[in-house]
């Protein structure tokens, strides 16, 4: 009986198996006195190993190391991007990374628009690695945030700013 029971509880989920889900988060906030906005990207350390295991297959590079967080921020730059009104890409520019608990947080911003409108945040960030990835950007211009959620499917999200 011993052996049938070893043999089911090797089938059976435990913790450590268990399937972690694939979620990015990005703040997008106003900050009024840079007169800028800045964007916060906070991204699963493990997550960010295997980007960067895929993009490096032949070397390991820590997302903890300086030359890992560059190329992490890179990614980002590369795979996330804001659309004006009119389509254009504003000019977002990364000012940093680093790492924090269990994440690896890029920290990028770009002059705040002067037009308001309709505006747009791409983001097809990991969706190469995990396709079921998922990437929620919270937009907190002022006291009523906006989630936007963003995945495989819908790789747009829109907001309004008053400028």
């Amino acid at each position: 009986m011993a052996p049938l029971a070893a043999g089911v509880a090797l089938l059976l989920p435990s913790p450590a198996l268990a399937h972690r889900a694939h979620v990015l988060l990005t703040r997008l906030s106003h900050n009024s006195q840079a007169g800028t906005w800045e964007l916060v990207h906070y991204l699963h350390y493990h997550d960010m190993l295997e980007l960067l295991a895929l993009r490096t297959p032949q070397v390991r590079i820590e997302p903890s190391s300086v030359e890992g967080r560059a190329r992490i921020a890179l990614e980002v730059e590369q795979r996330v991007s804001l659309l004006a009104p009119d389509l254009s890409v504003l000019p977002v520019r990364t000012v940093g990374a680093e790492t924090d608990g269990d994440n690896v947080v890029v920290y990028r911003e770009v002059p705040a628009p002067k037009a308001a409108g309709r505006y747009d945040l791409l983001s097809t960030l990991l969706l190469d690695v995990y396709p079921d990835q998922v990437h929620n950007v919270n937009v907190v211009f002022d006291a009523a945030p906006q989630l936007l959620a963003l995945d495989a499917s819908h790789q747009r999200g829109t907001f309004d700013w008053r400028g």
